[in-house]
């Protein structure tokens, strides 16, 4: 942000009418020797007869502005050198019905003030000083809404009743300070306002976040509406209902939620993966699973559609484990077949055709598993757990097809991973 720094002693030792303090103070300001000039102002208005002129406390904002520029001014300083500096401002107008110091700079030390506590706001953020750039970044947008409301304007610069970049920086200040709830009256200028596009996204998010943390299903739901027309893409507005719901524990609303969702978008991988996943935790998730032959059909053509999108393998990871559950469940069942009847023996034959079928299945499908993890040269912990995983379904589906030496290359390297 650029300083706009302005020392006008000229025009101020010009205009008629001074005492002579408020001159050496001017004289101090030329020779900017601004912690003198402090010290003569703040003198010079202890003396009730000096307080009562206008031109006074113009002279005192003028010093405490310029004082906050120098490099030898304590930094926990400035920000109230800059606050007296406007109110000293604001008090000369009111005192001067003519407001001539003002009038004669065009008002030039408010945009100073307002690029200034910017300034500041900026230095202090980068300090981590989260809190005093909250404070200075909130006194910028006064000084700014000051100067719209008095329709003073510069043909340096333009103000905006919402500088986005500036409410922006202060509402990322206010949670940086773990000020919450001062943080979202800023962040919902930018919403109001119907602000969207690259950068924002992020703010809809935090509110979303905030008001579903809050139980606040009205503002949850008008952030939402917003959220997903300016940012369709974001699987995260998807994410936050499904889990709403979810959480209310009703597995079947949820999963016609998820069919909504996807009909609505139905090349939407995550939606698509996750609906993969809720249907395979009720097929095999503990005590509370709902299997049946028509629910593993259903998980099977949604997996398989989801593979077709994926641009991963967490997809075929899925199916690997599915097909690994159903050969092992076809497996079962063959075993439990003990008769010699003619029945039997036919029962035990076509369910030994079905694990088999699985079998041959998993093993496609772990094996494409396999082949995308032996490219990569470094594994996350989840990946290296999927790759056991599934060549541990290797070695025992040769196992059980009688392949030793196929079972064995894969338990070698399902071994020799960490």
């Amino acid at each position: 942000m650029k300083k706009i720094y302005l020392l006008l002693v000229i025009v101020i030792s010009s205009l008629a009418g001074y005492s002579q303090s408020l001159d050496d103070i001017s004289d101090m300001m030329v020779k900017k020797d601004f912690a003198a000039a402090k010290a003569a102002i703040d003198k010079d208005l202890a003396d009730e007869k000096n307080a009562s002129k206008p031109e006074a406390w113009y002279y005192k904002g003028r010093v405490y502005n310029s004082y906050s520029y120098e490099k030898s001014t304590p930094e926990s300083d400035l920000y109230n050198l800059k606050v007296a500096a406007f109110e000293a401002f604001k008090k000369n107008q009111l005192m001067d019905n003519k407001d001539v110091r003002m009038k004669i700079e065009n008002y030039g030390s408010y945009l100073d003030l307002y690029y200034g506590f910017y300034d500041l706001g900026a230095n202090l953020f980068n300090n981590k000083k989260y809190s005093d750039a909250f404070d200075a970044f909130k006194k910028s947008l006064e000084v700014g809404d000051y100067i719209l409301s008095k329709k003073y304007t510069y043909p340096q610069a333009t103000l905006y009743a919402l500088d986005t970049a500036l409410v922006l920086n202060t509402a990322i200040a206010a949670t940086q300070a773990k000020k919450e709830d001062e943080s979202i009256t800023y962040y919902r200028k930018i919403t109001d306002a119907n602000v969207s596009g690259e950068g924002y996204k992020e703010v809809y998010e935090y509110l979303v976040e905030y008001y579903n943390k809050k139980g606040n299903s009205a503002e949850l739901d008008q952030i939402m509406a917003k959220a997903k027309r300016f940012y369709p893409s974001n699987n995260y507005w998807n994410q936050v209902e499904l889990d709403n719901i979810a959480a209310k524990g009703d597995k079947n609303v949820l999963l016609a939620k998820y069919e909504e969702m996807i009909t609505a978008d139905p090349e939407n991988f995550a939606l698509n993966y996750n609906y993969a996943v809720e249907l395979y935790n009720k097929n095999y998730g503990g005590d509370d699973k709902q299997s049946d032959v028509a629910s593993k059909e259903k998980l099977t053509n949604v997996l398989k559609k989801t593979i077709a999108i994926d641009k991963g393998i967490d997809a075929t990871v899925l199916m690997a484990n599915h097909t690994y559950n159903m050969a092992s469940e076809a497996v079962s069942a063959a075993s439990l077949v003990k008769g010699n009847k003619p029945e039997d023996v036919k029962k035990k034959t076509e369910l030994k055709a079905v694990s088999n079928k699985r079998m041959d299945e998993c093993i496609s499908y772990s094996d494409q598993v396999v082949k995308f993890y032996e490219g990569m040269t470094d594994l996350k912990p989840k990946q290296s757990a999927n790759y056991k995983i599934v060549l541990g379904y290797l070695t025992d589906i040769y196992n059980l097809k009688a392949d030793a030496k196929k079972s064995a290359e894969y338990e070698k390297k399902r071994a020799a991973l960490k």
